[in-house]
Parts: structure tokens; C-alpha cells; sequence
């Protein structure tokens, strides 16, 4: 018995060490099999080098510098190429949003939500700025990066948190905002059931970890 008290003791402890939400857990133990894309875990596969970011928030985008770093890094010390490297990102709770497309951005005024501002306007961001090249010398926008092999993958738990919020927002239904949301992600992104499932299993693949904000 003590062993067990202490066990679980650890257990909380790791817990709320890495900030694991409940309600993630709670899906997490509900996913059936065959019922969710898991394509992306054969793209690591080819790789040699593989890492999973834990995008747990905006941040003004520096998984972009995160994900830019480790190719390029691994290039210049160990002459990779990028097909040897495999980068996934994990769009989890306030990072959620980034998983997003343009049309999305726009219509539910998700740079309003997330108090994200697009430079080129001074206002609300309407587009997802993350998604874009910003024309600085070391290109870390998600659309390049993805041509570049990253794997982006979006919480449906904290999607459904967004359409929630959303909803409220533009007062419309959250069942209606998580159909459209989950529907339009970014290009190549895929919905996983939780962020949580999400960066244990590219772990079991082979991925180190790293922080993503």
C-alpha cells in the first residue's frame, strides 16, 4: 500500500509538473482504434532525425525559429538534408490556433481571440500570420516548413475549447464553429484526439522532445 501511495503521489506530481489537462486525459482514454489519421507516424519512418515541439501556446510563433533551427542545424554540423530530418508540431490548448487556415482566421476572428495582430495591418490578424513567409532572411513560416517535411498536428480536445470560445465571440453554436474549424487546418495539418495522445506517441516513434513556445 505504501508503495502504491507513493506511485500515485509521482504520478501527480509529473502531472502538474507538465501541465496535463485533465480533460485531454479523459479523451485521450476514449480513442478507438482505426478511428483517427495516424499516416503522419509512418513520414517518421524515413527520417533519422526526429523531434516533436510542444505548442502548447502562440508565442509569437517561435516554434517557426524552433523548427528552422533544428534543420538547419542538423544540416550545418552533420550534412543532412532535409529528407533525413522529420519536425512535428504539436497545436495544443492557446497554441491551438495556429493549426487554422486563412478562411478560418477571417470569419471567426481568431486574431481578435488570441490578441494576435498582423504587422502588415497594425490590426486583429484576418489571416493566419504564422501560416505566411514574412520575408525575413531565415524563412521559419509554417508553409515553409511544411515543404520542408514538418508534421503539424491540432488538439481536437482544444479545438472544441476554441469553438466554444469562438462561438461566444461571433454568438454563434459551438457544434456549428468546431464543424468548420476541424474541417479547415492548415495545409497538410492533421486533427489528432488530443494534444497530450499526440506528443506521447511521436515519442513512441522516435521523437525527442522539446518545447515549442
Amino acid at each position: 500500500m505504501a508503495h502504491r501511495r507513493t506511485f500515485i503521489s509521482q504520478l501527480t506530481a509529473a502531472a502538474a509538473a507538465f501541465a496535463i489537462d485533465p480533460a485531454e486525459l479523459r479523451a485521450a482514454s476514449n480513442v478507438r482504434a482505426g478511428a483517427w489519421d495516424t499516416s503522419w507516424l509512418d513520414r517518421l519512418k524515413s527520417a533519422n532525425y526526429r523531434v516533436v515541439f510542444n505548442v502548447s501556446d502562440i508565442s509569437d510563433g517561435i516554434v517557426g525559429d524552433y523548427v528552422s533551427s533544428f534543420l538547419d542545424g542538423y544540416r550545418d554540423v552533420h550534412g543532412t538534408s532535409d529528407a533525413d530530418m522529420r519536425a512535428v508540431a504539436v497545436f495544443r490548448r492557446n497554441g491551438t490556433g495556429m493549426g487554422f487556415n486563412d478562411a478560418m482566421w477571417d470569419k471567426y476572428g481568431i486574431g481578435e481571440y488570441s490578441k494576435v495582430k498582423d504587422s502588415a495591418t497594425k490590426a486583429f490578424a484576418r489571416r493566419n500570420v504564422f501560416w505566411h513567409h514574412a520575408g525575413n532572411s531565415q524563412d521559419t513560416a509554417l508553409e515553409s516548413l511544411t515543404a520542408r517535411g514538418l508534421i503539424s498536428l491540432v488538439c481536437n480536445q482544444a479545438t472544441h475549447g476554441f469553438a466554444y470560445g469562438l462561438g461566444q465571440q461571433n454568438n454563434l453554436a459551438a457544434d456549428t464553429v468546431y464543424a468548420d474549424l476541424s474541417k479547415n487546418l492548415i495545409p497538410g495539418a492533421v486533427l489528432v484526439p488530443t494534444g497530450i495522445w499526440a506528443l506521447i506517441r511521436a515519442q513512441n516513434a522516435g521523437c525527442a522532445f522539446m518545447q515549442g513556445t
